[in-house]
C-alpha cells in the first residue's frame, strides 16, 4: 500500500510537483494539488475538503495510444480565495484574488478578481466586497 507523501499542509493532502504556496493558506483533507505544470496559490486561502487542482492532462495522450506528450499548463489562484469542498480546478485556469469558488464546481475558464463562480461547468454569478464580505448575486 502506497502511502500519501508527505507536506506541511495536510497529512491527507497529495501533492504533485512543487507548487508555490503562500502564507497562511490552509488545505483540507482528501484535496490533490497537482504543481507538475506550475501551480500558485496566494496567499490567505482556504482550498476545502477534497478539492483537486490540476496542472496536467493524460486525456490526449491516452486516445492517440501514447502517440502525444501529456499536456501541462499552469494554474494560478490570487490571495484571500476560497474554494468550496469537493470543487476541481483544471489545467490553465487563473482565479483572481478575493474569490469563491463553490462547492463541486468545476472552473475550466478564468475567475477575476472578486468574483463568486458556482456550477458545473463554473460561471461567475456574483461579486465579493473584500472590505465587507457582502457577497452580491447577478440577478
Amino acid at each position: 500500500m502506497t502511502s500519501v507523501p508527505t507536506n506541511p499542509y495536510n497529512p491527507l493532502a497529495w501533492f504533485v510537483g512543487e507548487p508555490t504556496i503562500g502564507d497562511g493558506t490552509w488545505i483540507g483533507p482528501f484535496c490533490l494539488i497537482d504543481g507538475s505544470g506550475g501551480l500558485v496559490i496566494g496567499r490567505s486561502c482556504n482550498v476545502s475538503a477534497g478539492v483537486h487542482i490540476y496542472t496536467h492532462s493524460t486525456a490526449k495522450r491516452c486516445v492517440t495510444d501514447h502517440k502525444v506528450a501529456i499536456e501541462r499548463s499552469p494554474v494560478s489562484i490570487g490571495d484571500y480565495t476560497f474554494i468550496g469542498a469537493n470543487a476541481v480546478i483544471q489545467m490553465g485556469v487563473t482565479i483572481g484574488d478575493h474569490c469563491i469558488v463553490g462547492a463541486g464546481a468545476v472552473v475550466s475558464v478564468d475567475v477575476p478578481d472578486f468574483s463568486v463562480a458556482v456550477g458545473v461547468p463554473a460561471r461567475v454569478v456574483g461579486t465579493v466586497d473584500a472590505s465587507s464580505g457582502k457577497i452580491s448575486y447577478s440577478k
